[in-house]
């Protein structure tokens, strides 16, 4: 069902009446804890002729927003939530919540990565984490995310 709905989401992304709005939306919700590809999502726009670099920012954007909202639940101790609804294992968070301690911030540029991603940008808010910080080092990652996209599938676009 989550495929259907993903191809949904990017078939109106791709239409004239959807555009960036709707690229913007899909990445935000695509950082959460709801299982979309961000990646597959990039690569049809990108194949659908949508530009690379405005794509590269909204996604970003996109992201981010996304990211800052698992910031803020974690913030406001939302674990529960996160048990409740979205099934988050205490294991996955503690390991999380473990990277981030030994690592520090720059650990939240890999905060794109599957699995461990969208629970390592919780632990920020968690543990009251400055939000401007948190900021600067999780859309930096987003970025990269992109643009590594971009040089290992552009030339099959």
């Amino acid at each position: 069902m989550l495929v259907s709905v993903q191809n949904l989401i990017l078939n109106y992304t791709t239409s004239e009446a959807g555009g960036y709005v709707g690229l913007f939306l899909f990445g935000s919700v695509a950082t959460t804890l709801i299982p979309l590809s961000p990646e597959v999502a990039a690569v049809a726009v990108w194949k659908a002729g949508m530009p690379v670099l405005a794509t590269i920012i909204v996604l970003s954007i996109g992201n981010y927003a996304g990211n800052a909202i698992n910031y803020y639940i974690g913030y406001t101790g939302g674990y529960w939530l996160l048990a409740k609804f979205f099934s988050v294992k205490q294991r996955r968070l503690h390991y999380a919540h473990h990277l981030f301690e030994r690592y520090g911030p720059p650990v939240l540029l890999f905060s794109w990565l599957p699995i461990i991603g969208d629970p390592l940008t919780f632990v920020p808010g968690i543990v009251h984490y400055s939000f401007v910080k948190f900021s600067v080092f999780v859309f930096i990652g987003k970025i990269i995310r992109y643009v590594g996209l971009y040089a290992i599938f552009g030339w099959w676009i």
